[in-house]
């Protein structure tokens, strides 16, 4: 009866697990699905959002220190109409004149309205696998659905400087990979602005802005840049990663989560220096928009909220101290804008070439890092060899089993011992009974004896569980992986299988969720993980026994809803442990141990 009760206990802690894990985990996912297609809709639509049409409500700038005077440029701070309008994506991308972008990585336009950067497209990634899907779109103008822009300005005090409405002129209507653009403005009273905007070959801007002061009277001057981002990025969220602005400044890498800056105070900001180099910006799972400073100067940093739950606007600002310009002379400065793909080769390639320090890390690694980053290098390097990631998983697979061989071949010699013991511990269980105490120092004794630890057989196992979280991250947070295929119906690594027993492969006009959505590949990962375990000595408890029957149920299900690649590396890894056992067992004694005594 107590076998029995304990035996219902562990099936249902097993519901509880898979009932949990689909509420917590698979629930807010397909949500987040479900969300970004209801938002791709509206991409393409008109659609009625709460807004105005010279800028956002409560949008405001930098602080530029406390020395500010009054009668300075602040003409955007608090700038609303209250007004309610309708408004579209490709209704204010054409409504004004614009620099169109064109270059091999990324489209988009700039207006020379308040010559913001807020119109970027990502030409080499679709939203789905869809070949109609349409490209990610990054950047979006102020006063769309998901309003999403930079800008770069100036801070003037004793003047007036450009704003959102001012309309500058340019020397050139397009700017491609390797080319620039100047756009000039004059505010009629003495000070000429400039700002030459430069792209390379991938996502980084250069922008240079210059004013030169031609009036008989100084003035102070204060370079800034700010990323503006309206509501939180439609999709999942989980512990693993951060979604949201973060920083690298003197102290290091600090992110700032969406909710712990929703409990921040109505006016309240998270305020930093950076003495010398240093960047600040919004990252998504796979995008990145990034300012950065030139990284020889000082200079301050903000990331804050404002607004409520209904329409709130994060900011992400830098800026430099104010500087006296005086008559006649000028004053220019350089910084950098990524917007993209974090794709770790690239964010290396700047941490290099442009000493952009921890620039890198806007991936989040995690605290493990020094196993998911040599993780992740060694895929690349597989896949430059196989040309698919996941014949790089298998190989890694592969390479993973020889590190570990030693510690492995003794685990799994020490489980074949264990089945050669067999005999005696029930010979131990007939003789002892029901006496517990005396036939645990009896086994402990055999154990002495024989030299075998019962622990060691675990080992295989938990070797690869660290693997296996430095691989399910790797493919969680690079994009390099994202979208990539396997073979046959497999399209893409980083997802779930999509051949599902439950809905018997697509016959059945019906897309289980949860728990029920069992791939082919997860039911053959649990296959392989029974027969493993049969091959392991049984435990002489039976209720042990029935539990870790239920493992490989257990496993099957909950790595079904995890990417595929992971799935492929634990069916390998099963197979390859399967092959290693089952060579030790020929080569091992076949004839039950004897007792030293003749018993």
């Amino acid at each position: 009866m107590e076998d029995n009760k304990n035996f219902m206990l562990a099936i249902g802690l097993t519901m509880v697990i898979l009932l949990g894990y689909t509420y917590f985990y698979e629930a807010p996912r397909q949500k987040a699905v479900q969300a970004i297609a209801e938002q791709n809709k509206v991409q393409t639509q008109q659609e009625p959002i709460k807004g105005n049409a010279g800028g956002s409500e409560g949008e405001e700038l930098p602080s530029f220190g406390s020395d500010a005077a009054s009668g300075g440029n602040f003409s955007e701070q608090n700038l609303t109409d209250g007004s309610s309008i309708y408004v579209s994506r490709d209704d204010i991308i054409k409504s004004g004149t614009r620099i169109i972008i064109n270059s091999p990585r990324i489209k988009g336009s700039i207006a020379l309205k308040g010559a913001r950067i807020d119109d970027l497209t990502l030409s080499e990634y679709k939203i789905t696998l869809d070949k109609n899907s349409p490209d990610v779109s990054l950047l979006n103008p102020q006063g769309t659905v998901q309003e999403y822009f930079v800008d770069f300005n100036w801070g003037i005090d004793g003047a007036k400087g450009p704003d959102k409405n001012s309309v500058w002129t340019a020397d050139n209507m397009t700017l491609t990979a390797g080319s620039d653009v100047t756009l000039t403005w004059d505010n009629g009273a003495g000070l000429i602005f400039s700002r030459t905007i430069t792209l390379d070959d991938n996502y980084m801007f250069t922008v240079t802005q210059k004013v030169t002061n031609t009036s008989d009277a100084g003035v102070k001057v204060a370079q800034y840049g700010r990323i503006i981002r309206k509501g939180r990025p439609k999709g999942q969220s989980l512990y693993i990663l951060h979604e949201g602005p973060m920083w690298s400044l003197d102290q290091g890498i600090e992110e700032f989560t969406y909710s712990n800056l929703e409990d921040m105070g109505k006016n309240e900001k998270n305020k930093a220096q950076a003495s010398e180099g240093g960047w600040v910006g919004i990252t998504d799972k796979y995008w990145l928009v990034a300012l950065i400073p030139d990284q020889k100067k000082s200079f301050n940093a903000e990331i804050y909220r404002r607004g409520d739950e209904t329409s709130e606007t994060f900011y992400a600002n830098y800026f430099h101290n104010w500087t006296n310009l005086e008559a006649g002379a000028s004053y220019e400065e350089k910084s950098r804008i990524f917007a993209g793909a974090k794709k770790v080769s690239l964010l290396d390639h700047y941490v290099d070439a442009l000493g952009i320090k921890q620039f890198n890390y806007a991936i989040d690694w995690g605290m493990f890092d020094f196993l998911t980053k040599p993780i992740f290098y060694l895929l690349e390097l597989l896949y430059g060899f196989s040309g698919n990631f996941g014949i790089a998983i298998i190989l890694l697979t592969v390479i993973v089993k020889l590190v570990m061989f030693p510690i492995a071949n003794k685990g799994y010699k020490s489980m074949n011992k264990m089945k050669l013991l067999q005999p005696k511990m029930q010979a131990l269980k007939e003789k002892y009974g029901d006496d517990k105490v005396k036939m645990q120092q009896a086994t402990m004794e055999l154990y002495k004896k024989e030299k075998v630890n019962p622990v060691s057989g675990c080992l295989p196992m938990f070797l690869q569980f660290p693997v296996f979280f430095a691989l399910y991250k790797v493919l969680y947070v690079t994009i390099d992986m994202r979208h990539a295929p396997f073979f046959g119906w497999i399209k893409d690594l980083s997802e779930p299988d999509t051949m599902l027993v439950t809905n018997l492969f697509g016959l059945i006009p019906w897309q289980p969720t949860g728990f029920l959505a069992l791939g082919i590949l997860p039911i053959l990962m649990g296959f392989t993980m029974w027969l493993q375990m049969q091959m392991n000595p049984t435990s002489g408890d039976p209720i042990q026994r029935k539990v870790m029957l239920f493992m490989p149920i257990i496993f099957t299900f909950m790595l079904a809803q995890f990417s595929v690649g992971l799935v492929i590396y634990w069916t390998c890894s099963n197979i390859l442990g399967i092959l290693q056992q089952w060579v030790l067992m020929r080569r091992a004694e076949t004839v039950p141990l004897e007792d030293k005594d003749g018993s």
